[in-house]
């Protein structure tokens, strides 16, 4: 499979009604990989949802792959750009961290979320390349724009972290917890926004107990 061009911004070139378009095109992607996982996915069914035509399709994302890329950073990136937030707000690191918490978790327990990973990782047996594709693309892209966060929050004297990769992925981790693996292997995990809410406080408590900087 030949790994796909990123597709994360759209052409400078493009007219608004090409924006327009594309941005259509992106919402169907997102709607129709969800409900139908990535192996049932068919351009053709986002197409017809989104109106145009394939060729415009194929000539913005190159194929179903760079579509699904595209489709999937435009879905999570509501939640990493709660850090873009904060700095330019200049939020303090636990709102910010909550913010982050509480939107990945209503992200990732959706259940079309779910059943795609189930699907993915079925895909990625047969396919490598597809799932190395989405886990940087997603996973990865969201654990190293966490760790950027952190290592501008110790060079502002906020935190003292040592290694900020390996510290957002502990957050991602413990934030995720026994709720993913039971999610992923049939479990009826659906956390409420409440419980998204605490859980996300939670995490943030205890992982700042011990990051906070100290004078």
């Amino acid at each position: 499979m030949t790994r796909p061009a990123p597709f994360d911004k759209p052409d400078a070139a493009l007219t608004p009604r090409g924006v327009a378009r594309r941005e259509r095109l992106l919402d169907a992607a997102r709607d129709v990989f969800l409900e139908q996982g990535y192996a049932g996915a068919s351009v053709n069914d986002v197409v017809a949802r989104a109106g145009g035509s394939l060729a415009t399709l194929y000539k913005q994302f190159g194929n179903k792959e760079g579509l699904f890329v595209a489709a999937m950073e435009r879905h999570i990136a509501t939640a990493w750009a709660v850090l873009e937030e904060g700095r330019r707000e200049a939020t303090v690191p636990e709102q910010v961290l909550y913010e982050l918490g509480r939107r990945m978790l209503e992200l990732i327990f959706d259940p079309g979320v779910i059943r795609l990973k189930r699907g993915l990782a079925f895909e990625a047996e047969r396919v490598p390349e597809l799932g190395e594709m989405f886990l940087s693309r997603g996973p990865d892209r969201i654990r190293q724009e966490l760790a950027t966060y952190l290592a501008e929050q110790v060079d502002h004297g906020r935190l003292t972290i040592d290694d900020p990769r390996e510290a957002a992925g502990m957050f991602m981790g413990m934030l995720l917890g026994e709720w993913h693996i039971d999610a992923l292997l049939g479990r009826k995990i659906a956390p409420s926004a409440e419980a998204c809410d605490a859980r996300a406080r939670h995490c943030v408590a205890v992982f700042l107990q011990g990051v906070s900087a100290r004078n």
